[in-house]
């Protein structure tokens, strides 16, 4: 069961979850003026804007990372866990001015007033480049409101009329950037960073996200003016609409760095290389090999042996829970005089290290005083390594997987 566990966590390790939190000010006590405008006109007006405005973004999520290719480092977000709010102020100053084919001017304030605009919208994080929502926009449109209902005599005759309709309409704007992850970028949805592994239990990753604001306040200002006389009743001398495009603003803002951490298996074989010593030609030399797990994740592996010599290993998988112990038997059974040599090779989802060699050696020589041994006994000599005590899955179990390694060779080879 620990295996089939292992093997689901082979080369990824548990999410981390995300959670973004920022705000930004889009317009802090911006003061602009429109000039009259249009240019020319006999009727022109003029707005002096002061501008108070805010917004914020949270966002969730989770970030995932995966190997054995490389190291690589996503975030995905959580369908509809994102809010934008947005919440703003504008304090206008409407001026008139009229200019009646140069025999009537005049200039007067005709209002004066604070606009407020609120709002929010939800997405689906994190509005990156490539993603179906690259960008979340909150717009705030508030109806065509009559500023001004307003009529004067002129010549004691003739009654101006005045009227002024203003719609203003903020829009508030928000997309990812990049995210930047130790050394390196996620520039878009889907387009993940690889970074070099870290020989350590787990593997922080320093974040910081960057994301673009930008908001604009825009104004359609419709003016009208009607002349009326006693004999030839009202009749409307102007009226249009003139669009203002009154304040834009776009930047790009980081936000609170964060550090994640996700778990990693990382091995620990008990030993750099093995030594089974000297024995005779037809023994059996065993040496016992631990596998620690001293990372946070299950780390689990194939054994094999490679090159010419008489080694064999059992079992030829392993497996650790975090901070547990396994192991392996390295049996040297040569059948004729001389060095030999191989290498154990532990291949792992410990993405620091996925392959680990470690060389073997071995002789065989007659004694120089020969022993009082039966004819056909065989000697088996067992070492173990630093108190192993180590059998598969962290059990103490060891010194039988020993045994039985020997006894299955010594078996083997009475059969043949």
């Amino acid at each position: 069961m620990l295996f089939l566990v292992a093997s689901a966590l082979a080369f990824e390790s548990e999410p981390a979850p995300v959670l973004l939190q920022d705000q930004a000010d889009l317009f802090t006590n911006v003061e602009v003026s429109t000039g009259f405008v249009p240019s020319g006109s006999p009727l022109q007006v003029e707005f002096r804007i002061e501008a108070n405005g805010g917004a914020g973004v949270e966002m969730e999520g989770e970030g995932s990372l995966w190997w054995p290719e490389a190291l690589t480092l996503d975030f995905t977000g959580e369908p509809g866990s994102g809010i934008y709010l947005l919440d703003a102020s504008i304090d206008a100053v409407a001026t008139v001015r009229i200019d009646l084919w140069g025999t009537y001017t005049d200039e007067f304030e005709i209002d004066r007033r604070s606009i407020y605009m609120d709002g929010a919208t939800f997405f689906d994080p994190f509005v990156m480049d490539g993603a179906a929502d690259d960008r979340v926009e909150v717009i705030d449109s508030a109806a065509g409101t009559e500023l001004l209902n307003y009529s004067y005599q002129l010549f004691g005759v003739v009654d101006f009329e005045f009227t002024a309709d203003m719609t203003p309409t903020f829009t508030a704007g928000f997309e990812g950037v990049r995210w930047a992850v130790n050394e390196g970028l996620i520039l878009a949805e889907g387009a993940p960073a690889t970074m070099e592994p870290a020989r350590a239990p787990d593997y922080l990753v320093d974040s910081v996200f960057t994301a673009m604001w930008d908001a604009r306040f825009d104004l359609v200002f419709t003016p009208t003016i009607s002349a009326c006389a006693p004999v030839f009743g009202c009749e409307e001398l102007f009226t249009y609409d003139i669009p203002l495009e009154l304040l834009s603003d776009s930047f790009e803002q980081d936000f609170p760095p964060y550090t994640y951490t996700f778990p990693l298996p990382l091995l620990e074989p008990g030993i750099a290389a093995g030594d089974l010593g000297t024995i005779e030609p037809g023994a059996i030399a065993n040496l016992e090999v631990p596998l620690s797990n001293v990372g946070n994740l299950p780390v689990f592996g194939d054994a094999t042996i490679e090159g010419d010599g008489e080694f064999t290993v059992y079992p030829t998988q392993f497996n650790a829970n975090p901070g547990t112990t396994d192991g392996l038997v390295i049996t040297f059974a040569p059948t004729a005089e001389g060095a030999q040599t191989a290498t154990l090779v532990l291949t792992s989802n410990d993405p620091s290290v996925p392959t680990v060699t470690i060389p073997l050696t071995g002789n065989a020589a007659e004694p120089e005083n020969p022993g009082t041994d039966l004819p056909g006994e065989e000697q088996v000599v067992t070492t173990e390594i630093g108190g192993c005590g180590c059998g598969t899955s962290g059990s103490p179990a060891t010194a039988t997987l020993g045994a039985f390694a020997a006894a299955a060779l010594l078996l083997r080879r009475r059969r043949a």
